[in-house]
This record gives C-alpha cells, structure tokens and sequence, in this order.
C-alpha cells in the first residue's frame, strides 16, 4: 500500500500575447489524512480521514520551469517531503515545457494529496498494558455516554463501523471521548479499548490519571 496518493489534474490556457499577460502557475493543493487499521489477518479497515487547510500557490513569471526549481519552491513554501516534492516538480516542468511558446499561458495544478497511516493491532489481543480496565470502561458508561437527543441532526459518523451515529436506534449507546470528544458506538468503541487504551482517530490517551490502583465496581455496561 502506497503511503502517500498523489493525483494532479490540469487545466491549461494560452493566453493573448498583446495584453500584457505573463507566463502564471496556479497551484492549488488539498491534503487528505487517511487512518487505516489492520488486523492480524492482514484486512485493512478505514478508521477516518480528515483534511487540512488548503494551500494555494502563485506563481508569475517564475525564472524557471525546471523540476529541481519548482520542487524546491513547493519544499520552501508547503511540502517538507522531498520526494513528493521532487514528483510534483516534474510533474509540473513537463506541463509548462508542453505549454511554453510565444503566448503566454495559465496553468492551473489541482494536486490532491491522500497519506495513509496504519495503526498495527498488537501481536496479542489480550495484552493488560494496552486494554483498558473495566474501570475505566464503566466510566464511560457513567461519565461519557451521550443521548441520541443531544446528537440533533448533526451528521457525524461512528469511524469504526462507518455508520451515522444520528441514526443509532434506541437500543444502540454512544460514548463521547473524554479528552477528545470524538463520538463512537459504545460497543465499537469498547472492543477497541480492549486492545488499545487510547482514541482509535487521534491516539489520545483517555484518562491522565492512573485508573490501575483505582478498586473497579462490578461492571454494569448495559
């Protein structure tokens, strides 16, 4: 699996010589962050995806339409992978050496970026140090639980099973992170702090405090 998708789309115009228009790169880049698990079966299961800002780059005139000068002006201004930036700029020379004349032209780059990251299951499902206690899942329960009514209409996904939290029947609960507040099934997330002790999106641990030396109750998860 490729760590990083890159796909570029173009747009090219000639423009009329007479009217002052100069040689212009438009540049407009979209970086999507994918994490993905993967079980000791080898199965891959999208665990959410979310973007970052936007970033648009101009480029009038510029005194060079070589790969190693547009790579290195995407790696002074954006990108800090070199080979991703290394790609792009020639990517990007080959489209202005196909362009380049005597009229000026515009060149707009669409470039959508897609990183995946992988989160490995541990070699053992039961391993103490990474599940949670039945302390802390009953904490949840207590402290995190969040009625359907409160969700409205807000279009939020559970991002284990994939499915619209908005839309859970009654019988179904849902969990609200403490530290992070990213909603998920009370039982998908439940399996998962089985295994890991932590947010399966953004890998903040749940409690600061150490719940091992707290003295659990009998568990009620209903």
């Amino acid at each position: 699996m490729d760590p990083v998708i890159i796909k570029v789309d173009t747009e090219a115009e000639i423009l009329p010589r007479y009217q002052g228009f100069l040689n212009t790169i438009l540049i407009h880049i979209h970086d999507e962050i994918e994490e993905l698990v993967i079980d000791q079966n080898g199965d891959l299961t999208l665990l959410g995806s979310y973007s970052t800002p936007n970033v648009s780059l101009i480029l009038s005139e510029p005194p060079s339409f070589s790969p190693n000068y547009i790579s290195q002006l995407l790696h002074n201004f954006y990108i800090s992978e070199t080979r991703l930036c290394q790609i792009l700029g020639q990517l990007i020379a080959l489209a202005c050496a196909l362009l380049h004349g005597p009229r000026p032209f515009l060149l707009s780059l669409h470039v959508k970026l897609t990183r995946r990251f992988l989160v490995m299951f541990p070699p053992s499902v039961t391993s103490p140090s990474r599940a949670v206690s039945d302390h802390v899942l009953q904490r949840l329960v207590d402290e995190q639980r969040v009625e359907l009514i409160d969700l409205g209409k807000e279009d939020k996904e559970c991002s284990i099973c994939m499915e619209n939290l908005s839309e859970t029947s009654s019988r179904e609960k849902v969990i609200r992170m403490p530290n992070c507040l990213h909603l998920f099934h009370q039982d998908c997330i439940f399996e998962w702090l089985k295994i890991q002790n932590s947010c399966p999106l953004c890998r903040r641990v749940l409690y600061e405090d150490d719940d091992h030396e707290a003295v659990p109750e009998t568990p009620r998860f209903a």
